[in-house]
């Protein structure tokens, strides 16, 4: 039986005093983008920003580098060496990554001991390095959508869709994480057996990088102080509702993935 994810939700939303800084929201580590897919690495940072998290750090080298800066000018630049970084609250990863990165990730990700969000190509990374995935010590959040949750597990696409909530929930509790499985309704299944289906969210959102600003979301959560299970919940929901608001505005074609954080924003408030 599953509970529904609603706007009660963001009732659970950690509050922000008025004598904060930004050392009070936290400060998320990103290693997402390549040379070939830089705007997910953008999306997923705006994402992050506009979620309120007080500090960004990306690591990129290089081309992807010089593109982002071009178009962010809030993060810290760090290089592929600096992480795990120490500072940091928590850790986002894959987002665009591409696949020239699967010796590092053999190495980096079991030494992550902050609360994390892996999605995309971390997620095929693990579909084909299991072992990886067993080794992480921290709490961390997978965000597949039906094709890389079907790498993931080897259950054919048609069958996870007849079989979302079972399935997520399985594997949630086998690997101890918190699983959002994205697509129409995303059901979170977390490692104690709950499962959580949205029910926020439009055809608006079925757009490549709609995906990448929602881990930013998450992981900004995380940065601040949130669970997995609450900043998978949250995400989801207010992701969802500003993809119903933007279709509204813009028509359902016509919403960006880009156009969706300033309204995840105002939402989270």
């Amino acid at each position: 039986m599953h509970k529904v994810i609603d706007g009660d939700i963001l009732k659970t939303l950690l509050p922000r005093r008025e004598d904060s800084h930004k050392g009070s929201f936290g400060r998320l580590a990103m290693l997402c983008g390549c040379d070939d897919m830089p705007g997910a690495a953008y999306l997923a940072a705006v994402g992050a920003l506009r979620s309120g998290v007080g500090l960004l750090e990306v690591a990129a080298e290089g081309q992807l580098r010089t593109v982002l800066q071009c178009r962010l000018g809030e993060p810290v630049w760090k290089d592929l060496d600096d992480l795990p970084s120490p500072s940091a609250t928590a850790f986002l990863c894959g987002c665009g990554l591409g696949r020239t990165r699967d010796e590092e990730l053999h190495t980096l990700l079991p030494k992550i001991t902050v609360p994390a969000v892996y999605d995309a190509d971390c997620i095929n990374f693990f579909a084909l390095h299991m072992d990886v995935l067993d080794e992480l010590v921290s709490p961390y959040v997978l965000t597949p959508h039906p094709m890389e949750f079907s790498r993931l597990t080897g259950i054919p696409v048609d069958e996870i869709q007849g079989n979302r909530e079972a399935l997520a929930s399985d594997f949630a509790k086998k690997h101890r994480c918190v699983l959002v499985l994205k697509g129409h309704k995303t059901v979170v299944a977390t490692p104690e057996g709950e499962i959580l289906v949205n029910t926020s969210g439009c055809n608006a959102l079925a757009k490549g990088g709609s995906g990448d600003v929602l881990a930013g979301v998450i992981a900004s959560l995380l940065a601040q102080g949130h669970s997995c299970k609450d900043a998978a919940c949250i995400g989801v929901y207010a992701h969802g509702l500003a993809g119903e608001i933007l279709g509204k505005q813009y028509g359902m074609r016509g919403v960006l993935p880009s156009d969706l954080p300033p309204v995840i924003g105002r939402i989270l408030g």
